[in-house]
């Protein structure tokens, strides 16, 4: 409005001048002066509004921790997945993993930064390089890569190219402390991969992803390995819809994992020299796969400070998404060198209630249950589990509670895990005789920058 007063002003300024002169002159300068205000002020907020190229983020996280027995873990004991089964002495007069351990860690202390570049084929342009602690070697801790990725962003379409979380993961996460971040019932797996996230009206929204494994990989023949995805060439695969609403949250996905738990094997071929017959074995090329078909439903409640998750999974062969899991071969032919493998299955879910903001109290429960595998394995030996063979069940319960000061955040949290063990099954799936427990007592302090 000021510049269509000020154009008006000058083309009617000749007629004006001849009454006006003076007056039509002070008015001119004091709206020159509000526009070119105005223009400096939409530079300054434009400014303001606009993203830095680089922004820099971290903590500075240190734990400690209580455990009154040994416990199935990674990270330096500090990603705590269940506790270990009774191990009894000799005479079976002692638990040897009966034993209280104290744990006090810096490494999971983070650094990263965003990068915003400038549009490219009409899309925001950003990348993440995110890294911590927690790498180990020989006798220290080493820097590791976290997130390494490009995000190109247009209207409702972004597209993600690198290692990041996995899909599975991140589209409901339990609102705690714990390093473990709820696993081996909530999901825990970040992997290379190009992830598609189309917006639809109505807050619908729809994923794809294409994914390979590292760091967090399968078990199999030769222990905890990517090589079982790179082998495979077929990238694991996910999909899920939601629908985002004012408060509520909800949706479904489904993860397929194929790999392949061998390239050669040993066939025994039959040959007959001089009249005699006799058996050669012979390295061979196999491309024998095991599939595991992973759906999943999730929901997020948001009321005021009040917040309730959770999320139900049937899971095959989920060992790389940190839960108890894993896959074995049901059938094996020695004219080949050929297996048949079959997954382990489990029924997963979990829960999270948070209320508060400075002051967040909550509780998340978790259940899982082995299902064992469709056949029975060839023998109690080949079957590869992520955890242990003789599990039965697995549940927890953990309380906690954080207060948050600025950018410091102090957090006491408390974890009680019962694992039902019993003896090793031929299909996988164990029958409880026994509940060992575990409770783990952390307190945490944070310094975010």
């Amino acid at each position: 409005m000021k510049r269509l007063a000020l154009t008006m002003i000058i083309l009617l300024a000749p007629t004006l001048a001849l009454a006006q002169n003076d007056s039509l002159a002070a008015v001119e300068k004091r709206i020159k002066r509000e526009i070119i205000e105005e223009l400096r002020a939409e530079r300054d907020a434009e400014k303001k509004r606009r993203p830095k190229l680089f922004e820099p983020y971290g903590f500075v996280r240190n734990y400690i921790c209580y455990d009154t027995r040994q416990c199935i873990t990674t990270m330096g004991e500090m990603f705590n997945i269940m506790p270990k089964d009774v191990l009894p002495n000799e005479d079976g007069s002692e638990d040897l993993n009966a034993v209280h351990e104290m744990t006090f860690v810096s490494f999971t202390t983070r650094l990263g930064v965003d990068v915003n570049g400038p549009s490219i084929w009409k899309a925001a342009a950003s990348a993440k390089v995110e890294a911590d602690f927690c790498g180990f070697g020989s006798n220290n801790t080493m820097f590791r890569i976290r997130q390494a990725y490009v995000r190109l962003a247009w209207d409702r379409v972004s597209v993600t190219c690198g290692q990041t979380w996995h899909p599975m993961v991140i589209q409901v996460m339990p609102s705690i402390s714990g390093l473990a971040s709820g696993a081996p019932f909530s999901p825990f797996n970040r992997s290379p991969q190009i992830n598609v996230s189309v917006g639809a009206p109505r807050g619908w929204n729809f994923t794809a992803a294409a994914l390979y494994q590292f760091p967090n990989t399968s078990v199999g023949p030769d222990g905890t390995s990517f090589d079982y995805s790179r082998w495979s060439l077929w990238p694991e695969l996910y999909a899920s819809v939601k629908h985002v609403g004012e408060r509520l949250t909800v949706g479904a996905g489904v993860d397929i994992l194929s790999i392949m738990p061998r390239k050669t094997s040993t066939a025994r071929r039959t040959a007959i020299v001089d009249g005699v017959e006799t058996q050669a074995e012979l390295t061979v090329r196999v491309r024998d796969r095991v599939t595991g078909i992973s759906p999943e439903i999730f929901a997020d409640y948001k009321s005021g400070l009040f917040n309730v998750k959770g999320k139900v999974i049937y899971g095959q062969n989920t060992a790389h998404l940190t839960m108890i899991s894993g896959f074995g071969a049901t059938s094996y032919d020695p004219a080949t060198g050929s297996y048949e493998y079959a997954p382990l299955r489990s029924a997963t879910s979990w829960i999270n209630f948070t209320y508060g903001n400075r002051c967040k109290a909550g509780v998340m429960g978790g259940f899982s249950q082995n299902l064992g595998a469709r056949k029975d394995f060839i023998s109690t030996d080949d079957y590869w589990v992520r955890g242990a063979k003789n599990t039965d069940y697995i549940w927890r319960v953990s309380p906690s509670f954080t207060y948050t000061a600025g950018n410091l955040a102090l957090a006491l949290e408390m974890d009680y895990t019962a694992v039902g063990y019993g003896d090793e099954a031929i299909d996988g799936r164990a029958k409880a005789l026994r509940t060992v427990d575990n409770w783990r007592i952390c307190t945490m302090i944070r310094y975010s920058f």
